[in-house]
């Protein structure tokens, strides 16, 4: 597991320039449906709320916030080091913090 100091931590704004056109797509799908372990025994899915957003190595976006029904901490990680588009867009984000 990787330490969140090597993790460079961007903006909602970069996450937008990051999935471009496929934004709403993580404002409608992704944040509305992580996993709460303290939740799980109601539902499955939980929102992600108070985020912070992070890029590790391997080029995937970490949130990392907490429920919104029940407050615990929560985090969602993305694959998007595996997606072409998104990573050419991540290097760029990353130039501006070298």
């Amino acid at each position: 597991m990787q330490n969140q100091k090597n993790q460079l931590q961007i903006t909602e704004k970069e996450v937008k320039f990051i999935y471009a056109d496929d934004y709403e797509f993580f404002q409608n799908k992704i944040l509305s449906n992580c996993y709460c372990l303290t939740c799980k025994p109601k539902k499955y899915n939980s929102k992600i709320v108070n985020y912070q957003i992070f890029i590790n190595h391997l080029n995937d976006v970490i949130l990392r916030g907490f429920c919104s029904e029940c407050g615990s901490r929560l985090n969602r990680y993305l694959e998007t080091g595996e997606v072409v588009n998104y990573v050419q867009r991540i290097k760029k984000v990353k130039q501006k913090y070298v």
